[in-house]
């Protein structure tokens, strides 16, 4: 199984295109063929009463997502566990409910046909998902994840901020309010994006400085705005409006900061666990501003380096991945 987990990390959203080819020529791309699979509503079509021939039928229907599913999602086996599955089956039922209410699929399907589209014309090497498919996994494991059958979305993490499924004990200790207010269906598509961008060149940051840490960050914060280039900078960042405000009001300080004493350099993993991990405040700068204020600073001067460079390169993201963080900071015209 090839599985891309995504790290909890990101309201409105719309990917209508730029009508102007020349300025948004990932438009004229072509457009992948996509298939929406609802596994959810065929388990949970099953009947209880004739459970292990119901479950021996979807095993048979789906069998590859089946293997993943219930061997790595649920780690239940169909032919050996069936009684806990049902087990699960009935506790995941009103979960199962409140997601066909809301309805995040709908929206959701054609803004990742759009994204694929524009990720596609800009890594055309890369393989993309053929299929997309909808499962209700337990609370505590996937929301979003690239398996070899194709981008598998755990709706039972998408089903809006304020669900009271999130707010038990048990779920809130996992994921406390400031990772569980991304769990909304506009997240769907950024994690979808951030999930195949991370398949395609997985970030790796152990042993970089931090301002190599931030600037690798921050490309993929550019990658991923230009695969929705009409999504908030609150959804993209995954801040609050607020968040986003304070920062923006407060950069100078927070730049002049990082890079005095040298700390920009730095390895030490307290330093940059403190600027890049997302928390509900900073350690350094205070209550209004996030963990992870160094996805900011990374994704603007990543923009201030990509604005300096010719048509060609500007849509040309795999030059973008490819070059040295340390090469992106020495150029980039930074104006904090």
């Amino acid at each position: 199984m090839r599985i891309t987990v995504l790290l909890y990390g990101l309201i409105g959203l719309a990917l209508a295109g730029c009508s102007n080819p020349t300025q948004d020529p990932a438009q004229l791309g072509p457009t992948p063929r996509l298939t929406e699979i609802r596994f959810d509503s065929a388990f949970f079509a099953m009947d209880s009463l004739h459970f292990e021939s119901d479950l021996a039928k979807l095993v048979q229907q789906y069998p590859q997502f089946s293997e993943d599913y219930f061997n790595r999602i649920l780690m239940l086996s169909p032919q050996k566990e069936s009684k806990k599955i049902l087990a699960f089956y009935k506790a995941y039922l009103p979960i199962y409910q409140a997601t066909t209410k809301i309805q995040a699929s709908k929206k959701a399907s054609p803004e990742i046909a759009s994204a694929f589209k524009r990720f596609h014309y800009y890594f055309p090497t890369y393989t993309l998902p053929k299929q997309f498919i909808y499962f209700i996994g337990p609370l505590e494991t996937y929301g979003n994840v690239v398996t070899k059958d194709g981008l598998a979305i755990g709706l039972q993490l998408y089903m809006g901020a304020e669900s009271s499924w999130y707010y038990s004990e048990q779920i809130n200790t996992i994921y406390p309010t400031y990772i569980s207010r991304h769990f909304a269906p506009e997240y769907i598509v950024v994690n979808s994006v951030q999930n195949i961008l991370n398949d395609y060149d997985p970030l790796a940051l152990n042993g970089k400085q931090l301002i190599e840490q931030m600037v690798e960050i921050g490309k993929r914060q550019y990658i991923l705005s230009r695969c929705l280039p009409n999504a908030s900078d609150t959804l993209l960042l995954g801040y609050t409006s607020n968040q986003l405000k304070a920062i923006e009001d407060n950069k100078g300080d927070i730049w002049t900061f990082l890079s005095s004493q040298n700390r920009l350099f730095s390895v030490d993993p307290s330093l940059t666990a403190a600027i890049l991990v997302e928390a509900p405040y900073n350690d350094y700068f205070g209550e209004d501003i996030p963990g992870n204020v160094g996805k900011y600073i990374g994704y603007t001067i990543v923009k201030s380096w990509m604005n300096q460079q010719d048509v060609k390169s500007k849509n040309d993201l795999n030059r973008l991945l490819k070059t040295p963080a340390k090469t992106i900071f020495d150029q980039a015209d930074i104006d904090f």
